[in-house]
């Protein structure tokens, strides 16, 4: 009988908007599903919006894909609903997606601990330095809170990376145990396909939240060194209207051989297709606990121009992109104007390497061993 594993998200499928962490379950959930049971339960709503999935039944569990999700409407958020929830699924273990949400972490681990359910937390990058640089003083209070209650004394943490394990030991000490398993790629197949290019032009495009963090507003500045034509287009929920305001001036100073454009929110079935008209795909980024749009792009056989605070390192002795010091602005405008003076012929080579690099993350069985060690910790 396989173990039945319950799920805590904020946001899921059909919703995507909340980018990665859907993915980081969806793939979750299509590569396992064959060794484990698998229930979700989530809000009825996508991230940064107050209507209701209408493909959706709200309140009841649903069959998405390869597991039951159960879409909770705002008002059966609450400790009262989810415990029921819990005890009618009888999880071997349940495992939450968010370090800081009160309803869809702090509540169900609390009803784990009473009804002696183990728990995984994914901690999903927010304890990384970049992360934890955005409201600062919130985030401390809530980690000294929760270190006060020994929330999390029993709870094993999922860490995708070992800079992951060591932000997680910084920020609850060495007694805390942590697993580490990498994040599942979406197991799919999609052909080489070369890129068409003109002398002296670049098309690139960014995907992502438009907020600090993703650091899209220097991602901008940075091609107002570039001497190349460069088009960048943008993707993403707006998350700050107020940082989105300065990013729209930032665009309105780039001088006429760059072009910007903001094309609204992509919905992830859209993604290959889309992610096909480009060469680059460009990250700057503060910190990626993963960077599932960087995978993406490289199936799609985009060429990665992204932050060194990603897991995705040594891109330039691999010849597939750049991963560049965010500190050194110069080298992202350097590199930038180096892609779009390529030929078409050496640009389709190095998309190539890239392309071949996600096929063998794609298809690495180990990444699965590490969630079985995940999924059966030892108490």
């Amino acid at each position: 009988m396989k173990n039945r594993i319950l799920i805590f998200i904020d946001w899921y499928k059909p919703g995507f908007k909340a980018g990665g962490p859907i993915r980081s379950i969806s793939n979750l959930v299509s590569q396992l599903n064959i060794n484990y049971e698998f229930y979700i339960i989530t809000r009825d709503t996508d991230y940064l919006e107050t209507n209701s999935y209408t493909n959706i039944k709200t309140n009841e569990w649903n069959d998405i894909d390869n597991a039951k999700v159960f879409y909770l409407s705002s008002k059966n958020q609450n400790k009262t609903t989810i415990k029921k929830l819990i005890e009618k699924v009888k999880p071997n273990l349940i495992y939450c997606n968010s370090l800081y949400s009160p309803k869809f972490t702090i509540t169900p681990i609390r009803i784990a601990k009473k009804l002696n359910i183990k728990t995984v937390l994914a901690v999903r990058g927010m304890l990384s330095s970049g992360s934890l640089s955005v409201k600062s003083h919130k985030k401390k209070i809530f980690l000294a809170l929760v270190k006060g209650t020994n929330l999390f004394r029993k709870t094993t943490f999922h860490a995708t990376s070992i800079d992951e394990a060591t932000d997680i030991e910084k920020a609850f000490g060495k007694n805390i145990k942590t697993i580490i398993a990498q994040n599942l790629p979406e197991n799919k197949t999609i052909p080489f396909k070369p890129k068409s290019k003109k002398n002296n032009e670049l098309k690139m495009v960014f995907v992502g939240r438009i907020a600090p963090e993703k650091n899209i507003l220097f991602a901008i500045q940075v091609l107002a060194n570039c001497t190349q034509k460069i088009e960048l287009d943008i993707f993403g929920p707006i998350y700050s209207q107020e940082y989105f305001d300065t990013c729209q001036e930032a665009i309105n100073q780039l001088p006429d051989n760059i072009v910007v454009n903001y094309k609204g929110v992509l919905n992830h079935e859209l993604l290959d297709e889309t992610l096909n008209n480009y060469h680059v795909l460009y990250l700057p980024s503060t910190g990626e606990n993963y960077g599932h749009i960087i995978l993406e792009g490289m199936c799609n056989s985009c060429i990665p121009v992204i932050s060194d605070k990603t897991p995705w390192q040594n891109l330039t002795q691999q010849k597939i992109g750049f991963d560049i010091d965010i500190m050194q602005p110069n080298k992202f405008s350097e590199k930038i104007d180096h892609l779009a003076k390529m030929d078409e012929i050496p640009l389709n080579k190095m998309s190539k390497n890239a392309y071949g690099f996600a096929q063998t993350i794609i298809n690495d069985i180990k990444l699965k061993e590490e969630y079985h060690k995940l999924f059966n910790p030892k108490d």
